[in-house]
């Protein structure tokens, strides 16, 4: 027989190391639930924005484009006008610099920026590039399926107060990252914010949202530059 502490006072647990204990589980409790409540709060703020952008059917807007090269310290900022039409028409048209452009015309999708290179205009196929040009198909439609979204609070884009949600894809994509700004008031996509692999980062801000503007069909439409050599990937 042993005299002395009991075995039952030897297994007791400090009173400071329990409630240290207790202290980290509702933490860690905290932290699960509110990382919890900001996916849940960005992907309706995703799902709402997708029902206000699935009723229509063409749109256009003004754009500002902003891109950071870290690498060779450079930054570019374009402007112009962006349209696009349901089910895969996209025309992204830049006023400066003048004559460069993305479009996707429902069978190739053409990009030619002669700021850069006046002689080459690279071709891929539609179905290769409609997704990650059509805004409302890429970030909005079905949001919890393809990205780990965070809301991460309201912010000012000039004349708006918006939702900031950050989206991490669920599969492999040409990004890392992508930020959007959703305008509070009327659920409209006014900033979106793309980060590559290489460390680019590529922003577009976008202004007077015209919903059901019908810019025509030449819209749409590119034809290659004479002597211009065609790229086809």
């Amino acid at each position: 027989m042993r005299w002395g502490v009991g075995s039952a006072e030897r297994d007791k647990v400090p009173v400071g190391r329990m409630m240290s204990g207790t202290v980290f589980a509702a933490a860690m409790l905290l932290v699960f639930t509110a990382e919890a409540d900001a996916q849940d709060r960005g992907v309706g703020i995703l799902q709402g924005a997708a029902v206000r952008y699935g009723a229509v059917e063409t749109l256009c807007a003004d754009f500002t484009q902003h891109l950071r090269v870290p690498l060779l310290g450079s930054e570019r900022t374009g402007t112009g006008r962006l349209c696009q039409s349901v089910p895969n028409l996209f025309a992204m048209r830049f006023d400066d610099p003048e004559g460069d452009l993305i479009i996707v015309d429902g069978s190739f999708a053409w990009v030619y920026f002669p700021s850069n290179d006046a002689k080459t205009v690279l071709k891929t196929s539609a179905d290769q590039s409609a997704g990650g040009r059509d805004f409302h198909r890429e970030f909005l439609e079905d949001p919890e399926s393809k990205y780990e979204v965070t809301y991460e609070g309201a912010e000012e884009i000039g004349a708006w107060t918006t939702f900031r949600l950050c989206m991490v894809p669920l599969r492999p994509m040409d990004y890392e990252t992508a930020t959007v700004w959703i305008d509070q008031s009327g659920s409209v996509l006014r900033r979106l914010e793309l980060e590559y692999p290489n460390g680019n980062i590529r922003t577009i801000t976008l202004d007077n949202v015209g919903f059901g503007a019908d810019p025509g069909a030449e819209y749409f439409s590119f034809t290659p530059p004479d002597g211009a050599l065609v790229m086809v990937r």
